[in-house]
């Protein structure tokens, strides 16, 4: 059975999460548009036969039978949606929980559904972790806990497996090549999970991928550091800027992680006027590690909201 915020799919008043599922179960040729994270936002279309190869693979990757009891946070307009929760659903024929609400109430319905498999969106975990319910979350029914969509922050992967996970893994993808492409136990860090079905070369510390099912190579905009079997996300090539006449470069996603996990709510890193300046809001617990030998300002503000092309900071006010 399919849920929508815990009542069966087709009774739900939610239109358009209903009509979403019943026209996905029915046609398995999917449309979907970019977020525009990988430049200006477009639409992709996917033939039925590569996501049935896709969530075929991912219902055995998972493990899913008619036992198993599926919790996730899915939105339709993205890819996820179909390859990474209802199409596997249906392959196993198992319960489905589409939930709408990323609020404190997801606590209350993790102990409640008791899921065999769910995922953890990062900036669902930023905020709740830090939330007084937040120890009272319990994952032990969990085989599988997935965490993917944006880099995942320091520590998340062994908090949830202290929480009782059994299995958690990163997983990467996008709408031009759905997830799951890579998985891994370790915090972006990827290349000794893959999907069969893919293909993929680094050109220029910029990671490429495609499906084996389609022509066209994928140019992801992630830059990577390859290690031995392996290789490390470390900055979207987009907001990479380069400090001073030698040319620092500096990837922002390492250095707003830091930030964050010295205990901020957000972090924005930029390049303003030739100096770094690392933009927070929330309270700083702890001194700020960053790896990187730069020099840096930090700059607490009540709102941080980035504009389309991620390259300019409005609407902040600085608290003095």
């Amino acid at each position: 059975m399919i849920y929508i915020d815990g009542i069966p799919y087709i009774e739900s008043d939610n239109d358009y999460i209903r009509s979403a599922v019943i026209d996905r179960i029915h046609d398995w040729n999917v449309t979907v548009t970019t977020s525009g994270t990988t430049g200006h936002p477009k639409t992709v279309h996917h033939s039925k036969e590569l996501i049935k190869q896709i969530s075929e693979f991912n219902t055995e990757w998972f493990g899913l039978d008619s036992r198993s009891i599926m919790f996730q946070l899915y939105s339709p307009r993205g890819i996820a949606f179909t390859t990474m929760s209802l199409y596997p659903a249906l392959l196993a024929d198992c319960d489905l929980y589409i939930e709408t609400e990323v609020g404190i109430k997801y606590i209350d319905r993790i102990n409640e559904i008791k899921p065999t498999h769910t995922l953890v969106l990062p900036n669902v975990y930023k905020v709740l972790n830090k939330h007084r319910k937040w120890k009272d979350i319990d994952y032990s029914s969990c085989k599988q806990v997935l965490m993917g969509s944006d880099y995942t922050p320091k520590g998340a992967l062994q908090e949830l497996r202290s929480k009782g996970a059994q299995k958690v893994y990163n997983v990467y993808g996008a709408t031009e090549v759905p997830p799951n492409v890579f998985m891994s136990e370790q915090e972006d860090i990827y290349g000794n999970i893959q999907s069969p079905l893919i293909d993929y070369q680094i050109k220029d510390n910029e990671l490429w991928v495609k499906y084996k099912l389609q022509d066209d190579w994928w140019q992801s905009g992630d830059l990577v550091e390859p290690c031995e079997n392996h290789f490390k996300l470390v900055g979207r090539k987009l907001n990479m800027f380069k400090l001073g006449d030698c040319g620092t470069r500096v990837y922002p996603e390492q250095i707003e992680k830091c930030v964050v996990d010295a205990g901020a709510d957000l972090a924005l890193c930029r390049n303003i006027n030739d100096k770094c300046i690392i933009y927070y809001t929330g309270t700083l617990h702890k001194q700020v590690d960053i790896l990187q030998d730069i020099k840096y300002t930090l700059v607490n503000v009540e709102t941080l909201k980035v504009d389309n092309n991620l390259r300019k900071i409005d609407r902040t006010q600085v608290i003095k």
